[in-house]
């Protein structure tokens, strides 16, 4: 019995690795961009705009809630392994502060990585954009909070330059697209759970 429970698992564990392998040995392949949602609203930094980089990614959804509150939740990062339990170890620097601001350092992990990010632009209550990086890979994501008449549709996006993008992406496609789903989707619980109009 252990060993036919030996070789299913074997055959099985092949199957799912040979693409991955055959995918990781073609130096000339790259993730699959689609261009087709990207916002026209977004202000890339020079050399992370979407037509050039490596990966690329749009996510978005209508919260039911005030600028200002879903604001708040996205600066306050030390709070947010609290409700997205995709990010871990939030350090911001400067010692003792609990929320971005225009300029800061922090460091966090997510998706399992360590990453040391930079805010690059800071407009309350519409714009959120940072650096990040980490072995083999440079990153932007940016926050875009658009006000309607009873919410705001938040869209949020992230490019990403290197050999450690290229091999996560094509190694899991939708990971990147998963991961600021469940964001934006815990970000609109809390904020909705928030707003008190």
């Amino acid at each position: 019995m252990f060993m036919k429970t030996s070789i299913v698992t074997l055959v099985v564990a092949t199957a799912v690795l040979q693409p991955l392998a055959g995918v990781a040995a073609d130096p000339g392949a790259r993730p699959v961009k689609d261009l087709s949602q990207a916002s026209s609203e977004i202000h890339w930094p020079q050399g992370f705009e979407p037509k050039t980089v490596d990966a690329f990614v749009h996510n978005e959804i209508f919260i039911k809630a005030p600028a200002n509150v879903i604001w708040q939740n996205l600066v306050k990062a030390t709070e947010w392994p609290k409700w997205y339990s995709n990010s871990s170890d939030m350090q911001i620097a400067g010692g003792a502060k609990t929320e971005l601001e225009a300029d800061v350092e922090f460091t966090w992990k997510t998706f399992g990585f360590p990453i040391k990010s930079t805010v690059h632009e800071f407009i309350p209550n519409q714009r959120l954009g940072w650096f990040g990086g980490g072995t083999g890979i440079r990153a932007y994501h940016t926050w875009l909070i658009v006000p309607k008449d009873d919410g705001c549709e938040v869209i949020t996006e992230e490019t990403q330059i290197g050999p450690s993008a290229i091999q996560y992406n094509l190694e899991q496609p939708s990971a990147m697209y998963d991961g600021h789903h469940w964001w934006l989707t815990a970000l609109k619980y809390r904020s909705e759970s928030q707003n008190t109009h």
